[in-house]
């Protein structure tokens, strides 16, 4: 039996690749290959972390749903017992497991407690890294970053040569290392080049369905959540429920198309690159060459004061105009949902201060809340002339 081992790098797609493979796990488990489910219902295998590791090194909220660090450990060797017995009944050509969290939230001897784990069922373990370039994955980790926190996110080095010579240690062979670019990845998708590249002869592209799995909110929008956050005195209650207006922001986002996709300033973009001297010791060691990367401008500079501290929503640039616009939508958004109606994604034009935008929308979701506690009818502001 093969092993294919998904570890990663974050923000490669990695979310849409699992939900895909798991979409289409009847297909393969016909076809001899196996991607299992690892403990309860999760899509990933990130219960191979706390197997092998430090359950600490979890997200807290995964962290917490699994019942603490204890609980984790106990569910994780329970769900490898269970992989175990799956493998022995199914006995399949391929298994393919996949968590992106065993790249940077392991340590060279937590590896290899992993490898020591997988060569029980199999000697022919082939770890798989699919890697970004520098600024593209440092932006992309600021628009997720800012979809919950408002905190700074400086682009510190992530560590990639230890981990990529750590896991060449533990596995005893280099990993398949893949440079995740759209003009390069077969398809022009991880989930068709995953397949293409590494489950080929057994699944063909075609069986894999394509996912999105996250919503590329526009600079505006990011920027909006920032300031109702900042609105809201920055609770974790506020927090929530900003988030949960993720869904209204990415409708109001397709009505009103922005006139570019956000992108880092120059300035920022400069001392991202600069510091990747993990990208750059990639090429000069001839392990990867990531499309578009010039490394002779990778010097190690660190970086800069004001960017370990500057608010993320700084970071780049964003149209004031289409600002006021999707406030005012999403603040229409809020006084349809408190009044039982579904939101129509249209945008308002009509000029207001932004503070009053926010605070009202604020104030609506909080007496839609307790209106859906409380079982009351749907509460009204009476200054609204909607009324």
């Amino acid at each position: 039996m093969k092993i294919l081992l998904h570890i990663g790098q974050i923000k490669t797609g990695t979310t849409a690749l699992q939900q895909s493979l798991d979409a289409a796990s009847e297909i393969m488990l016909a076809r001899k290959v196996l991607y299992p489910r690892f403990g309860g219902n999760a899509i990933a295998h990130h219960l191979l972390l706390p197997l092998c590791g430090d359950p600490a090194n979890l997200p807290p909220w995964s962290l917490e749903n699994l019942g603490g660090p204890e609980a984790a450990i106990q569910k994780a060797r329970t769900a490898w017992a269970n992989l175990c017995n799956e493998v022995r009944q199914r006995d399949p050509d391929v298994l393919v497991l996949s968590s992106e969290m065993l790249l940077g939230q392991t340590d060279g001897a937590e590896k290899a407690r992993l490898a020591d784990y997988l060569s029980g069922l199999s000697d022919d373990i082939t770890p798989i890294l699919y890697i970004r370039h520098p600024v593209e994955h440092y932006r992309s980790r600021l628009q997720e970053w800012l979809k919950t926190e408002s905190s700074p996110l400086p682009p510190t080095r992530l560590a990639l040569r230890e981990a990529i010579l750590d896991t060449e240690a533990a596995f005893s062979r280099p990993p398949a290392l893949v440079a995740f670019d759209r003009s390069t990845l077969l398809g022009g998708d991880i989930v068709q080049d995953f397949a293409t590249r590494f489950l080929a002869p057994w699944v063909e592209a075609a069986d894999l369905p394509p996912r999105q799995a996250n919503a590329g909110l526009s600079a505006e929008a990011l920027v909006l959540m920032v300031r109702m956050r900042a609105e809201g005195g920055n609770t974790p209650e506020t927090a929530r429920r900003v988030t949960r207006q993720i869904g209204h922001l990415a409708e109001i986002d397709r009505s009103d198309p922005p006139t570019m996709p956000l992108t880092l300033l120059p300035e920022v973009a400069e001392a991202a690159l600069r510091a990747a001297t993990d990208h750059r010791w990639l090429a000069e060691t001839d392990r990867l060459h990531i499309p578009g990367l010039n490394v002779s401008r990778i010097d190690g500079a660190p970086v800069p004061d004001w960017l370990m501290t500057a608010p993320p929503e700084t970071l780049f640039p964003h149209d004031p105009d289409r600002l006021d616009r999707l406030s005012q939508a999403l603040m229409q958004a809020g006084s349809d949902s408190s009044r039982g109606k579904k939101p129509s994604g249209q945008t308002v034009r009509r000029p207001r201060r932004f503070g009053d935008l926010l605070l009202r929308f604020l104030r609506g979701l909080l007496a839609s809340s307790n209106d859906r506690k409380t079982g009351a009818a749907p509460t009204r502001n009476p200054s609204d002339p909607r009324s």
